[in-house]
């Protein structure tokens, strides 16, 4: 019964749950989580729907760290709290050549956040650390404190960085991070990007973009940016990643009481109306 009450508690903080409710349409998910979740958790008929959110997101802190918790850490601990989430940029699940960074966080720099949760296998580590350091110059593994000499011992002879997560939701630099630059390549980066942030680099680094029919335009624009040094076209990328900041929703991410929600909000960044929705669902009792 605990596994599948964690799991239950897990698979509330999903987008796929939340998006219906900040779109004020049918929540029909999350009201049947909430709706399990209190009567599983013996909260009683009067609790409200954000009283759920809490003792669900206490389940995940005590006994199932899953993806989800590692990611809300690095929000509310990094991008809030150390950057109080203005000038930079947080984007979840960035494709990297054969592999998705788990976070990327732009703010003078661009680093990888690799989560490795105590249910994950290290495996793919080797193949991923490759993918990001194609792209990236700086890489961080996060993973719990217990697992840390494993980790460390993957992680030598290379440039990445280790955070530790520890009691009471701590985060502590185990290992630190070296920032490289050789692996660097352009078409890796390229492949990442959108076509609008490609255009913009283009422009800035070689003047302009080639004139040619949609189907020609990816090898056209990726054969004049095979003109831009590697660095170079990685600065010019960081420039445009951190024009992927959070548009609504900065002042929600510092209400202390929404924290177990930061990183969905880091994600959806909701609009005013969005948010509206949502604290109207948090503080309702029907489910």
């Amino acid at each position: 019964m605990a596994e599948t009450l964690e799991r239950i508690a897990s698979s509330l903080f999903s987008a796929t749950v939340f998006r219906p409710v900040l779109q004020g349409s049918s929540g029909i998910r999350a009201n049947q989580l909430a709706s399990h979740l209190t009567h599983a958790l013996d909260l009683g008929r009067d609790a409200t729907n954000g009283a759920v959110v809490d003792a669900a997101y206490e389940v995940l802190c005590e006994s199932y760290r899953s993806e989800y918790f590692y990611r809300n850490l690095i929000v509310n601990k990094i991008y809030v709290g150390r950057h109080r989430a203005s000038n930079s940029a947080l984007i979840p699940e960035f494709r990297v050549h054969q592999s998705v960074a788990d976070c990327v966080l732009v703010n003078g720099e661009a680093t990888v956040y690799e989560i490795k949760t105590e249910f994950d296998s290290p495996d793919k580590l080797q193949r991923q650390l490759s993918s990001y350091f194609r792209a990236f110059s700086v890489v961080n593994v996060v993973a719990h404190e217990k697992d840390v000499d494993r980790y460390l011992t993957l992680l030598e002879g290379s440039s990445a960085g280790l955070i530790a997560v520890g009691s009471r939701q701590r985060l502590s630099q185990a290992r630190p991070s070296v920032l490289s630059t050789a692996a660097l390549d352009v078409k890796t980066m390229f492949d990442s990007l959108r076509l609008k942030e490609v255009t913009a680099i283009l422009r800035r680094t070689t003047g302009d973009v080639p004139d040619v029919p949609n189907g020609l335009r990816y090898r056209a624009f990726l054969d004049q940016a095979a003109q831009v040094t590697p660095t170079v076209f990685q600065r010019e990328m960081r420039r445009e990643l951190k024009n992927r900041t959070i548009q609504n929703c900065r002042p929600l991410m510092l209400d202390r009481s929404l924290h177990p929600l930061s990183a969905l909000l880091a994600q959806l960044d909701p609009s005013d109306r969005q948010q509206g929705n949502l604290r109207t669902w948090l503080a309702s009792k029907e489910r």
